[in-house]
């Protein structure tokens, strides 16, 4: 098994147990309840069961790495067969892009499960079973809003990578290599770096997509992303569009440079160092 397929997992299990509760917050934040929920006592309501929803995500973590890195060497290589004049940025850009996609439909009906569970009480019943019930009325809802997952995937990585790639170098890394800490550290401070930019120019779209995934299991009517985005301007405006950037912005900043520093060093470690042009 290629060391690629296993720093992968492993970096993204340690990162997501470490920042797991500041996503349960964010995900309060835009939650179309937050309002309601501050009226009932904020603090505690926010504070309370952080990790609820893990469960999922982290299952899902093998299977959508694997599905990941599969997908992007395999696409890289018709890609070069099919269009061998083509730019290496271009074809690293869209084999990426395939990859996310691929992933992305590995990962949506986790992703839906720990979203809902973000915000159940509990009660004594495990909420990622609780959000199981509920969406286990309409099967098809496990998949809703892989769009908006895939939509937001996509810029972060097309924001992200260049801001990293041109950091690294300018950051004295390149593609020399070094020690496994000036490895972490170079990688690590770029990878926080373009994680922030990226995370909080993509917020909105992450707002949307939270509020459409909160609304598998529902019932009543549905709408779409446009005419969720749409409400949430016109009764939150900007503060509701960008509604837990700041947090967002933050941890993804600090959950990159962890990843990406695990992810590197561990690659360095395997002897198998290569470019680096992957998703968060």
């Amino acid at each position: 098994m290629s060391v690629n397929i296993i720093a992968g997992p492993v970096a993204g299990v340690v990162t997501c147990l470490m920042f797991y509760p500041f996503d349960t917050i964010k995900t309060r934040l835009q939650s179309p309840e937050y309002r309601r929920a501050a009226q009932a006592g904020v603090q505690r309501i926010r504070l309370q069961g952080l990790y609820q929803g893990i469960g999922p995500i982290v299952l899902v973590t093998l299977p959508a790495s694997a599905a990941f890195f599969t997908s992007y060497q395999k696409s890289k290589e018709l890609l070069r067969k099919a269009l061998p004049s083509l730019p290496s940025p271009i074809i690293n850009c869209a084999g990426s892009s395939i990859a996310e996609m691929i992933a992305s439909a590995v990962a949506t009906p986790a992703e839906v499960i720990k979203q809902n569970a973000q915000i159940l009480s509990g009660g004594g019943t495990s909420t990622s079973l609780q959000a199981l019930r509920l969406i286990g009325r309409n099967p098809r809802d496990l998949w809703r809003g892989y769009t908006l997952l895939a939509g937001r995937n996509l810029p972060f990585i097309a924001i992200q990578f260049p801001i990293y790639e041109e950091l690294k170098v300018l950051l004295g890394s390149g593609s020399a290599k070094g020690d496994l800490w000036e490895t972490g550290k170079v990688t690590g401070l770029a990878a926080m770096a373009s994680g922030g930019v990226a995370a909080c120019l993509t917020t909105p779209i992450d707002v949307v997509k939270t509020r459409v995934m909160l609304t598998a299991g529902n019932l009543g009517r549905r709408i779409g992303a446009v005419e969720t985005f749409k409400d949430v301007w016109k009764t939150e405006g900007v503060r509701g569009v960008f509604r837990g950037g700041a947090l967002r912005t933050v941890w993804t900043s600090i959950g990159s440079g962890v990843y990406l520093a695990l992810y590197e060093s561990l690659i360095a470690y395997g002897g198998d160092r290569k470019a680096l042009d992957v998703d968060i």
